[in-house]
């Protein structure tokens, strides 16, 4: 369809006018004519005799034609007018009528769309009416639950406390020494501790504001630590320990979702363990406020995720795929998840810690994408903050210097270039490759490797004579950038630098602990108390008499 004009349409049709000047030309040729048959009429009318001579005939001949071939010009071109003024009305009308016939059309889906609408919106309406019923019903049932399982739980758990009690006395006595059946105290203890992770677990699902439960947990928690510190030389028992060890809680959450036994952590020093499955390190850390078992949550959610993605089909990696790092930063509890796994899109990041959000496919999981859900709610419970970082494979170099027992030294320039977003190795002008190999007929004594800027240099030594090894960069053990292989052979010793693709995702928490909130306090009530004298001062100095002498 042409497009139409916004101007207003011209409807004016010009006509064609009448040929007078043909008309008034023909008149004159007759008279001229009745003057030359009748001679009387001309000296009558006392025409002159030049105008009755034979070549005036042919002047008053071409001037009449003249003047007939002119009104034929006129006459053609204002029929030429005529018939274009008459197409545009024609055009006009027609895309008058289209107009007509499209508005006609869009007022008939429009009022199509418009019941379509009225549809969708009483349909919302009552879907809200009913999930509004629904949420009253289910806040009911909560409130259910959370009466009965009190009751249950404290049935479960005196019955548990008493047949450990039991068990621990019947354990000391001499016939359990004598080879007696008396049930181990420990498993008693077990059952017990996980009866008081699902009453927590449960208490806050239930839970009306999961941040502002924890939060109101935190307040009361941190009274009590207060009393502690103050009365410190009093003995008076606190109706619940109001701080816990981050150690040990990661070190419950990681044994939850662990396929093996773990050894239990040390009473000090840090936690390390690097099984192929995980790379754990827990240093000792400030003691957080609260209860244990929100940050055990916390951390068995954060692990899970990481286990399933860091099994997606493609990213399998060369070294252990998921990390935890526990430290303290700045006083605050620092705790890092990172598997290696696909990054996070852009278009997830705002809807990751929503609730019923979840990147996993239906068919791929039952849940309902509750677990960063309860994550976020813990940590803004706490007063902290979480991140999700994208991490990705560096382009870099590294110098490689390499130490044969027979005291030959090599020296090699590595560059580590991205290839269709895999790290490749290349040395000088060649072709990149998957790895940088070496052969050497000498065994191998050590091995230095640099970052180019970096005066960090990673020494590696003590090679054994025999059977495949593997060295990791010991500059970051949780996402190591670098692995050496080396297989001695006799004349033929082989050594393999190969870069490692730590693409992958990791959550960062921080929390406060209980030392730098109860310092944060004090600190506010200084600057607020030394606000306010300031203040007073002011006004005091503003009412104060002028005295010229000062």
């Amino acid at each position: 369809m042409k497009r139409r004009n916004d101007k207003a349409p011209e409807a004016r049709v010009r006509k064609v006018t009448f040929a007078w000047r043909s008309a008034l030309a023909a008149l004159g040729a007759m008279c001229y004519l009745l003057l030359l048959t009748d001679p009387g009429l001309s000296g009558y009318y006392g025409v002159p005799d030049t105008w009755l001579q034979p070549p005036m005939k042919w002047w008053v001949f071409g001037a009449f034609l003249a003047v007939v071939l002119l009104d034929l010009y006129r006459y053609r071109r204002q029929y030429a007018r005529q018939a274009a003024d008459l197409r545009r009305v024609d055009e006009q009308v027609r895309e008058l009528w289209e107009s007509k016939k499209q508005l006609q059309l869009k007022a008939h889906t429009y009022s199509g769309h418009a019941d379509k609408l009225k549809l969708f919106i009483s349909d919302k309406l009552l879907e809200h009416i009913e999930y509004d019923e629904k949420f009253l019903h289910f806040k009911s049932i909560a409130a259910e639950v959370r009466h009965n399982g009190v009751i249950s739980f404290d049935k479960v758990q005196t019955a548990l406390q008493q047949a450990a009690a039991a068990a621990e006395v019947s354990a000391n006595t001499a016939t359990a020494a004598k080879g007696g059946d008396a049930p181990a105290a420990a498993d008693y203890q077990a059952a017990l501790d996980a009866m008081r992770y699902l009453w927590d677990l449960l208490d806050l699902s239930t839970a009306d504001n999961l941040a502002l439960h924890i939060g109101n947990l935190l307040c009361e928690c941190e009274e009590h630590y207060y009393q502690r510190l103050l009365n410190s030389d009093a003995a008076a028992p606190l109706p619940f320990e109001p701080v816990y060890a981050p150690q040990r809680a990661a070190w419950r959450a990681l044994a939850q979702v662990s396929h093996a036994a773990l050894p239990p952590p040390p009473d000090e020093g840090a936690y390390l363990r690097d099984d192929g499955q995980w790379h754990v390190r827990l240093d000792p850390v400030g003691e957080l406020l609260g209860n244990e078992n929100h940050l055990v949550l916390l951390l068995e959610n954060l692990l899970k995720n990481a286990q399933y993605f860091s099994g997606k089909r493609g990213y399998k990696a060369g070294f252990t795929p998921i990390a935890l790092t526990l430290a303290e930063e700045q006083g605050r509890v620092c705790l890092r998840v990172y598997n290696r796994g696909p990054h996070v899109a852009d278009e997830d990041r705002p809807n990751l810690f929503q609730l019923g959000y979840s990147t996993r496919r239906p068919r791929e999981h039952h849940g309902r994408g509750l677990g960063l859900y309860f994550v976020s709610e813990i940590v803004k419970g706490y007063e902290g903050h979480i991140a999700v970082h994208n991490i990705h494979t560096p382009e870099t170099q590294y110098a490689v210097r390499v130490e044969l027992a027979n005291d030959e030294v090599i020296t090699d320039l590595i560059d580590v270039v991205l290839v269709e977003g895999r790290p490749m190795c290349r040395a000088g002008s060649d072709t990149p490759a998957e790895a940088r190999e070496w052969t050497f007929k000498a065994p191998l004594r050590s091995v230095e490797v640099t970052t180019t800027g970096s005066r960090n240099t990673q020494r590696l030594q003590a090679f054994d004579a025999k059977g495949k090894q593997l060295r990791f960069d010991p500059a970051h053990p949780e996402r190591p950038r670098w692995r050496l292989e080396y297989a001695p052979k006799r004349n033929a010793h082989q050594l393999r630098f190969e870069a490692m693709d730590i693409g992958g995702v990791e959550f960062e928490i921080r929390l406060p602990t209980a030392r730098l909130r109860l310092e944060s306090s004090e600190l506010a009530q200084e600057e607020d108390f030394e606000a306010e004298v300031e203040r007073l001062d002011e006004r005091l100095r503003a009412h104060a008499p002028f005295d010229p002498a000062v």
